[in-house]
């Protein structure tokens, strides 16, 4: 069995956990304790050949964690497409695709690097930003039409897939935009209006005010995608985690008022964001 996991820091490994939501996804799917998992060397386009699906044996089970910290749907889109062309081409297609979209005004821009021909740097809030974010309507637009693409891909090759929309799209571009009705929702682990950034900082379910997940939110979207793929057989949350971890993760919930007060305002929660929402209004 294949896994595939993509997206950007809010599934991508952290020093702070040992297990994410795709972890306890590998654990049920493959109703093993173990599994063999593979981490993609820098991107498809920065190496040109990342995973070799005929080295993997069809008698294994494998994770694919594709996820990067500062990753765009620019990436996410292409390296995810590559992937499953590559599987299929060598006869050992992905089993399941769990996609987690990120922040659509993040792109991706090439450099020169003196190494090799070419650099991918990610420009986001956080990175680079003064080369200069993607602007809307376009931002939601193109991941729309990326999200459209995968989605025909994964159902033409009948392979199970979820998509997680972390972050909300802007609902003013949704509400104009052609595509949605497009779009099969019952893949979705929320709507694209929501996301579930806002909701997870509002509820205690992240660890900062950026709304990366904590326990709780690594846990809701394991059972979401679950849910999704109709798979039963996810255990008690206290299996996955130790006390210790949701001892402290829960006493950093609860000191988080900034955090929960400001939820919708705080968007990718850079310093700039914080600053504003700390400054009252005169």
């Amino acid at each position: 069995m294949i896994i595939y996991s993509n997206g950007c820091s809010h599934t991508a490994a952290t020093i702070d956990y040992d297990i994410y939501y795709i972890d306890i996804l590998a654990k049920v799917l493959n109703n093993k304790p173990s599994y063999e998992w593979v981490n993609p060397t820098e991107g498809h386009y920065n190496t040109f050949k990342n995973v070799d699906f005929n080295s993997l044996s069809k008698n294994k089970n494998y994770l694919l964690k594709h996820a990067e910290h500062g990753k765009s749907n620019d990436l996410i889109f292409f390296e995810t497409y590559n992937m499953v062309i590559d599987s299929i081409r060598c006869n050992n297609k992905i089993d399941y695709a769990i996609i987690q979209f990120s922040g659509v005004n993040r792109r991706l821009q090439t450099i020169p690097d003196v190494d090799k021909d070419v650099k991918l740097i990610h420009v986001n809030p956080h990175d680079n930003s003064h080369l200069g974010v993607k602007l809307e309507p376009f931002a939601s637009e193109q991941s729309l039409q990326y999200l459209l693409i995968l989605q025909e891909l994964f159902k033409t090759h009948n392979i199970p897939y979820v998509f997680i929309p972390y972050m909300e799209f802007d609902n003013n571009v949704l509400e104009l935009t052609d595509k949605l009705h497009l779009i099969d929702t019952t893949r979705l682990t929320c709507s694209l209006y929501d996301g579930h950034r806002t909701d997870f900082r509002k509820r205690g379910y992240c660890r900062d005010a950026a709304g990366h997940p904590n326990y709780r939110g690594y846990y809701e979207l394991a059972m979401k995608c679950l849910d999704i793929l109709n798979k039963k057989g996810i255990k008690p949350v206290e299996v996955y985690y130790s006390k210790e971890k949701r001892m402290f993760d829960d006493d950093l919930a609860e000191k988080q008022d900034f955090v929960k007060l400001f939820s919708k305002n705080l968007g990718d929660g850079t310093s700039d964001e914080i600053e504003k929402c700390k400054t009252p209004i005169i």
